[in-house]
């Protein structure tokens, strides 16, 4: 069985993200669903990630910024503790 690995958020639209940060890049799988690699951009504030389709992951500490091409408004997300 895989370990749990990555950091799970709970966003305030009701989406649920897990998401795994490995190198410059950020693996997101949405709502426990498909998952889509986003790269790491230049940013002026905390990390922020994307892909082409217009996805976006903003790290703010404890908290991430999430958006898709889908969505118009962004989703304020907080990490979700689980225990081992």
């Amino acid at each position: 069985m895989p370990r749990n690995t990555g950091t799970s958020y709970d966003c305030n639209g009701g989406t649920k993200l897990k998401v795994d940060y490995v190198g410059n890049s950020a693996i997101v799988r949405v709502n426990g669903m498909r998952s889509m690699v986003l790269k790491q951009a230049p940013s002026t504030g905390g990390p922020v990630y994307e892909n082409k389709s217009g996805a976006r992951l903003q790290r703010n500490g404890n908290e991430v910024t999430w958006n898709t091409a889908l969505r118009s408004a962004p989703e304020s997300c907080r990490v979700v503790y689980t225990p081992l």
